[in-house]
C-alpha cells in the first residue's frame, strides 16, 4: 500500500464528515430544502388527518360479515382453493415485476451511474462476454423489484390476512410502515457513509503495479450485500418491539445480555465490512447499538 493510500485511509473519517458525497450548487440545495419542507407538510397534514381515523380504526371491535368474533374469515377453503389462489397472486405478482423490470431497462445507464456513484473515479471492468448484459439485467431486476414491491407486498398480505385475528392484522399494519421506512433509511445510511468510506479505503491499496479496477459483477454484488445488510440492521428495533409486545422477550433479558450483542455487533460488522480497518466496522457497528439501545426502549413500552 502506497504511502498516500495509507494516509487516505487513516483521514477517511473527516473526509466523510467534511466533504459531501455529491455536491450542489445553491440553487439545488434551495429546491431541496423546498422539497423537504413540503414533503413534512405533506406528512404532517397525512397524519393530522389519519390520527382520529387510526384511532378509531384500532379500538373497532366490531365483527365483519365473514369474520368470527376474533376477526378471522369463517370462509371455508379446501387445500385445492388454497393452492388455486396461491397460485393466482404469484403470476400476478410476477407479471408486475415482468412490467417494472421491463420499464425500468429503459433507464439502465442511469441505475448504473447510481451504483457507481459511490465509488468516484472507478473504472470498472467487465471479464466475461455476458458480464455486463447480466449486471445491467442484475441492476434493473432490482429497480423492478422496489417499484413492484407494493403489488407483491399486497398479494402476500391478501393471502395471509384472512387467517389472521383481528388484532394480529393490526400489529402487522402498523408495523409495515415503519419497517419499510427503516429499511430505506438503512439502504441510505449504507450508500452514503458506509460505502463510500470503504471503497476509499480499498482504493487506497492500489498501488503503480496494481490498478484498482473492480469487475462490474462482483462490485454490484459487493454493494447489493450492504445495502441489503445495513436496511436488516436497522429492522433491528422494530423487531424487538414486536416481539416484546408477544412476550417472547423482556426488558430486563435484554439488559443480561448487552455484553453479548456488543460482541455480536462487532463481528457482524467485520463481516459485512470486506475491510480491514478499523473505521468501516465501526460504521456498522456503533449504529447496531445505537439501534439496540432505541429497540430496548420500545420493549419498555411494548
Amino acid at each position: 500500500m502506497s504511502q498516500e493510500g495509507i494516509a487516505g485511509s487513516l483521514q477517511t473519517a473527516l473526509d466523510w464528515l467534511s466533504q459531501p458525497v455529491v455536491s450542489f450548487s445553491v440553487a439545488s440545495r434551495g429546491m431541496a430544502l423546498g422539497l423537504l419542507l413540503g414533503v413534512l407538510v405533506l406528512f404532517g397534514l397525512v397524519a393530522w388527518l389519519a390520527v382520529p381515523w387510526a384511532r378509531r380504526w384500532w379500538t373497532d371491535e366490531t365483527p365483519r360479515p365473514g369474520e368470527d368474533e376474533s376477526g378471522v374469515s369463517t370462509k371455508e377453503m379446501t387445500l385445492q382453493e388454497h393452492l388455486l389462489e396461491l397460485r393466482n397472486r404469484l403470476v400476478i405478482s410476477v407479471i408486475a415485476l415482468t412490467v417494472t423490470t421491463g420499464i425500468a431497462f429503459i433507464w439502465n445507464q442511469l441505475w448504473l451511474q447510481i451504483a457507481v456513484a459511490p465509488c468516484p473515479g472507478c473504472k470498472l471492468i467487465s471479464t466475461s462476454p455476458t458480464g455486463i448484459i447480466f449486471s445491467v439485467f442484475k441492476v434493473t431486476l432490482v429497480v423492478g423489484i422496489v417499484v413492484a414491491m407494493p403489488v407483491i407486498a399486497y398479494e402476500a398480505w391478501a393471502y395471509i390476512a384472512p387467517g389472521l385475528t383481528r388484532k394480529e392484522r393490526r400489529y402487522v399494519i402498523a408495523i409495515i410502515p415503519g419497517a419499510t421506512v427503516s429499511f430505506i433509511l438503512g439502504i441510505l445510511f449504507a450508500y452514503f457513509a458506509l460505502l463510500p468510506a470503504a471503497l476509499r479505503f480499498l482504493a487506497g491499496f492500489s498501488t503503480s503495479i496494481v490498478d484498482f479496477t473492480p469487475d462490474i459483477d462482483k462490485y454490484l454484488s459487493f454493494i447489493t450485500r450492504l445495502l441489503v445488510a445495513s436496511g436488516l440492521i436497522f429492522q433491528m428495533p422494530l423487531v424487538m418491539f414486536f416481539l416484546s409486545k408477544v412476550r417472547l422477550i423482556n426488558p430486563r433479558m435484554l439488559g443480561s445480555i448487552r455484553r453479548y450483542v456488543i460482541v455480536a455487533a462487532f463481528i457482524v460488522a467485520a463481516d459485512v465490512t470486506p475491510t480491514p480497518d478499523p473505521f468501516n466496522p465501526l460504521l456498522v457497528a456503533i449504529p447496531t447499538l445505537v439501534l439496540y439501545e432505541v429497540g430496548a426502549l420500545l420493549a419498555r413500552l411494548a
